[in-house]
């Protein structure tokens, strides 16, 4: 029998949140595309820095697209969508965002400056709709970063997806030769990096509760359990039957994560953006390990979907390639 760990964050149970969220209903929900630049495949919220909005990583994807890559803040409030500006940033960044995490005034940016081996973790300050440049964090265990988290102790935990960079071959095979890494900045100023788990499929999304860490796996439809210690990284359980799920958001105490139903249709959906990829939405209690979809798509609504956020009565659904984000009004 499966080890579900037990969060010690108190949460509400995934049945009374179920109540208040809209099921799986097309036809039915009230939906709104939201148009931006291309690319939007991360994003988090932000309740900290004025009118409550969302911070959205932009980056061109298709040959079409590129060489497009910038963050947008979308006020939940007004609808306004700007281009942050980024201040007293190196003049060599070419900036390339892909995951992204807020910790605090915080926002850390992994960027795929140039292919295939230099992917460094940008981290700005937050100010207003402004990003100031604090610092580029580069170690050598960051071959195919994909998304990222911040430890209890400010460290960061970051999954590298792939053994290889861009590996079709690891991905048709289903070889699990993807890590977590943990990096570290030491007394001396400096970052350093050490595999703290391996042997994972494909680990698109990252995301912790106290000193729970839970990681993505696209390729075995699952999302592992670890406690997280001085000593390291412990497996302690595992969610399963979430198929294709990518970045992991937390509403309530519960994981919220996309997940590319059909993963072949997303890798024709890659190369023409007219072929449809199926998104299912996941809530997972993490006690238990319950699970539901709460929004499913054949991906006439949205394809591709990427990241999930709930605020207020609206989830927020983005996407890897095209240039719009959707909202879906939920149930009371």
């Amino acid at each position: 029998m499966r080890n579900i760990l037990r969060c010690k964050a108190l949460t509400l149970p995934l049945s009374i949140i179920l109540c208040c969220l809209a099921q799986q209903i097309s036809g039915q929900t009230i939906v709104e595309r939201i148009p931006l630049k291309p690319g939007p495949e991360d994003m988090v919220l932000d309740t900290l820095h004025g009118d409550p909005g969302l911070i959205i990583s932009c980056c061109g994807r298709r040959e079409a697209d590129k060489p497009y890559g910038e963050m947008l803040w979308y006020n939940l409030n007004s609808g306004q969508q700007v281009v942050m500006e980024r201040h007293n940033e190196p003049e060599e960044i070419l900036f390339c965002p892909h995951g992204i995490y807020l910790d605090g005034d915080l926002l850390y940016v992994i960027s795929h400056e140039k292919e295939p081996d230099y992917h460094p973790v940008l981290v700005y300050r937050v100010n207003g709709s402004h990003l100031d440049f604090m610092e580029l964090i580069n170690t050598g265990h960051q071959h195919s970063p994909n998304a990222l988290v911040t430890g209890p102790g400010r460290e960061i935990y970051l999954v590298n997806d792939s053994g290889k960079r861009g590996s079709l071959m690891e991905k048709a095979l289903k070889l699990k030769r993807a890590s977590v890494e943990k990096l570290t900045k030491k007394s001396d100023g400096k970052w350093y990096a050490e595999m703290v788990a391996d042997k994972l499929g494909y680990p698109a999304g990252i995301n912790r509760i106290g000193d729970q860490l839970y990681v993505g796996d696209a390729v075995m439809h699952k999302i592992h359990v670890y406690q997280i210690s001085r000593e390291g990284l412990s497996p302690v359980g595992e969610i399963s039957k979430l198929k294709g799920n990518d970045n992991i958001r937390i509403y309530k105490g519960q994981l919220l994560t996309p997940g590319h139903a059909k993963p072949l249709k997303f890798i024709k959906h890659a190369k023409k953006t007219e072929k449809k990829s199926p998104v299912n939405v996941y809530l997972a209690d993490p006690a238990t390990g319950e699970h539901s979809t709460i929004y499913a798509t054949d991906g006439s609504t949205i394809s591709g979907g990427s990241t999930a956020i709930i605020y207020g009565k609206h989830l927020y659904i983005s996407q890897v390639f095209d240039p719009y984000i959707l909202k879906v009004e939920l149930g009371k």
